[in-house]
């Protein structure tokens, strides 16, 4: 029987993230990755430089979550969960974009 070897994709487990303790951050997207295995945003909120883990590619253009609406200089609200271990990232849930939102998870 023929052996099919696949390469490992290194991915982070959603465990690392505290769902007791949801967060709402609003800002002004300073970067945008839009693609997989999922999309980041990098933020600015009070002061300190934030790292917001989205969902992917397929996911975020399902949601109608489009590179042309999540794009860099966005005013934008992230409602998710942060680190367990208290660095400045997150998992996002939902984002809203001009009052739209968009159901990531």
């Amino acid at each position: 029987m023929p052996l099919l070897i696949l390469p490992a994709l290194a991915h982070h487990g959603w465990g690392s993230y505290d769902a007791t303790k949801p967060l709402t951050i609003s800002a002004t997207i300073d970067q945008v990755t839009i693609g997989n295995p999922h999309g980041d945003l990098m933020l600015t909120f009070e002061g300190e430089m934030w790292h917001v883990t989205l969902a992917p590619l397929s996911r975020m253009n399902a949601r109608g979550a489009t590179p042309d609406i999540v794009k860099q200089g966005a005013a934008i609200t992230v409602y998710g969960y942060p680190k367990r271990d208290g660095t400045k990232e997150m998992r996002a849930e939902w984002i809203e974009i001009d009052g739209k939102r968009y159901p990531l998870r």
